[in-house]
């Protein structure tokens, strides 16, 4: 602002409003009382005439006579040395200096916005780049306890002993005991590491120190390292205590002969950290303790006896598990009394503990929507559906011919079910969108299955097959449908895995093909064998295919009566549930050989809590 004044200020001083006059025009305008007042600078005269117009003209040097006329004639006259007043010299001065150094001040802000944009908050960050990132939690220690964490009962028994060692070590080192330098957590996403990692150092009551893999990588060379010896340093200051590395993958993958793009530093930082890790005793009482959901891929070195000592695998919950995560996550949450734990646990096979919160999550969401008060049934059955297959599509435009279709396949999957002695047990029967689903055939195992025999995997097929049957049987084999591409596909990867990988074939006999699952090639499965084995499998295969098909045909035609019952209650409601299926299937004298269970459910129920309702339902 200063530069910008001065300059126009000059400007406007030098540069005249008007074309400069004759002397002798001037002379004459005085002469004639049309002048008020003038300034004269130097050999340069500026007057204003009574009416305010400026008027301009220069002097020659010595020559006084036009100044005399104008006192005389009562003129006020202002005088200066020379052509620029002292304040002009002092903006010229000015100007002069800043333009001089604005090149300097110019240069050292672009520095200083530099510096704070690189060190995130002031110049002498700039010089931090090998600090490391990890949060540290001293006086406020993770409120997580094992109690928090629930389906994983081996696993806190096993890591209890870590627990004892931190709390009282001398107690270990009487007996000559050492505990493991480093635990490593893995299992699929969301099974609970870090929540375990949490509840170890809740219960220790010592500094948990929380850093992610990807905190060491940078594109500066040797940063990783140094944030890992920093991340060191702090641990030995805080001793005893955790040090938890999350994802630990991104840093310890396996080391290769070959250096491409970025590998060299990654290698670096796991250098540095198996360096580490060999540095530090076990008496400072620093436990390390990483997660990871690849440990595949890990370096071997980062896995010996001395680092890594204990690796523990941390499953998926069974369906016990899943029950007590639920509880875990409801005792916040106002349930009402017809909300079943046990259900919603038995209706969520392969769920991981965060899958659980999630539809927990989902149902308090559906039921604030809808204005209750409590958390119903209907609203957790509803954020299962959701979660599994998506959002209804109740305003998709289905025609009546295709929803006759839909609702014909999806009962000669629920009636196959019911007829097949080994299958799980009917939950419902929908033909509401959902997803990528038009309609959907919900089964509830009773206990999660761990094994499986070739009744078991026949059933599956029998099942997989209803969809097609029934649309055969009820409109002929030009009526069949695209909605069984998923069903087939996955009939067939099960026909293959009973003879080629389970060897359950009578034909082939005990043998296994290997099977390789190439990721470059898009996922494709190579079978490795003989020509003339690999024809065989496929005979066997399609043998299989076409037995079940056979044979689910007939049944579905056997019930054809009784399954249009079902059909046109299915498009009047469009859900149904196992005993309104089974209630009309009794109608017509059709006997089901697999019933909906429920006093199995119930014994099972009291059997996984006595007292579910004291414990649960809180209104």
């Amino acid at each position: 602002m200063i530069v910008a004044f001065n300059l126009f200020e000059e400007k406007g001083s030098s540069s005249p409003s008007s074309t400069p006059m004759s002397l002798t025009t001037l002379v004459n305008m005085v002469k004639q009382n049309k002048i008020g007042e003038a300034d004269v600078k130097g050999d340069k005269i500026i007057a204003y005439t009574k009416d305010g117009q400026k008027v301009e003209t220069y002097i020659p040097k010595g020559y006084t006579g036009i100044i005399d006329e104008m006192i005389k004639d009562g003129v006020k006259v202002n005088a200066s040395p020379d052509g620029s007043s002292d304040i002009s010299s002092n903006g010229n001065w000015l100007v002069s200096m800043l333009i001089s150094w604005f090149p300097v001040l110019l240069f050292a802000g672009i520095w200083i916005l530099m510096m704070r944009q690189m060190g995130n908050g002031g110049p002498t960050r700039a010089f931090s780049f090998g600090k490391s990132k990890a949060k540290v939690y001293i006086e406020e220690k993770p409120n997580v306890k094992l109690d928090n964490v629930a389906g994983m009962d081996e696993v806190k028994e096993e890591v209890a002993e870590v627990i004892e060692y931190l709390k009282d070590p001398a107690r270990f080192r009487k007996l000559g005991g050492r505990p493991p330098k480093g635990i490593l957590f893995y299992g699929e996403p969301g099974v609970g590491k870090t929540l375990l990692a949490k509840a170890l150092a809740g219960e220790a009551h010592v500094p948990f120190i929380s850093v992610s893999g990807s905190d060491f990588v940078e594109m500066f060379v040797g940063v990783g390292a140094a944030r890992m010896r920093d991340t060191f340093e702090t641990a030995r200051k805080n001793a005893p205590c955790i040090v938890f590395i999350d994802e630990i993958d991104a840093v310890g993958r396996t080391r290769g002969a070959i250096n491409l793009g970025g590998n060299d530093e990654r290698e670096q930082t796991l250098n540095q950290l198996l360096v580490e890790m060999d540095g530090f005793d076990t008496s400072e009482g620093i436990l390390i303790i990483a997660a990871t959901n690849r440990p595949d891929i890990l370096d071997p070195a980062l896995l010996r006896p001395g680092r890594f000592d204990r690796q523990i695998f941390i499953p998926k919950p069974d369906v016990k598990g899943r029950y007590e995560i639920l509880k875990v996550h409801a005792k916040n949450k106002p349930l009402a009394k017809d909300v079943d734990l046990e259900l919603v646990a038995r209706a969520t096979p392969g769920f991981t503990g965060a899958d659980l919160e999630n539809i927990l999550n989902e149902a308090a969401l559906l039921a604030a929507r809808k204005r209750k008060d409590l958390i119903t049934m209907e609203d957790l059955e509803e954020a299962i559906d959701r979660v599994m297959m998506g959002l209804e599509r109740r305003g998709m435009a289905i025609s009546p011919k295709e929803k006759e279709k839909i609702a014909v396949h999806e009962a000669g999957h629920a009636i196959i079910g019911l007829m097949m002695p080994n299958a799980d047990p009917l939950h419902k029967v929908s033909i509401i969108p959902r997803g990528m689903a038009l309609g959907v055939t919900t089964q509830l195992p009773i206990d999660d299955k761990h094994i499986y025999d070739k009744a078991d995997l026949l059933s599956r097929i029998h099942i997989l097959m209803g969809g097609r049957c029934a649309e055969e049987v009820f409109y002929g084999k030009d009526g069949i449908t695209t909605g069984a591409e998923n069903d087939l596909q996955r009939a067939t990867d099960l026909a293959y895995r009973i003879v080629a990988t389970w060897g359950m074939s009578d034909n082939i006999g005990p043998i296994s093909v290997r099977r390789n699952v190439n990721p470059f090639l898009g996922g494709s499965t190579v079978m490795e064998g003989s020509p003339e084995l690999l024809k065989e499998i496929d005979k066997e295969v399609q043998k299989l295919l076409s037995s079940a098909y056979e044979e689910t045909k007939r049944i579905i035609s056997e019930n054809k009566e009784a399954l249009s019952s079902v059909v046109k209650r299915l498009i009047e409601k469009e859900t149904i549930d196992c005993k309104e299926f089974v209630e009309i299937l009794s109608l017509h004298g059709v006997e089901v050989k697999n019933s909906c269970k429920q006093e199995e459910s119930l014994e099972k129920k009291d059997a996984i809590e006595p007292e579910i309702d004291k414990d649960v339902v809180n209104i």
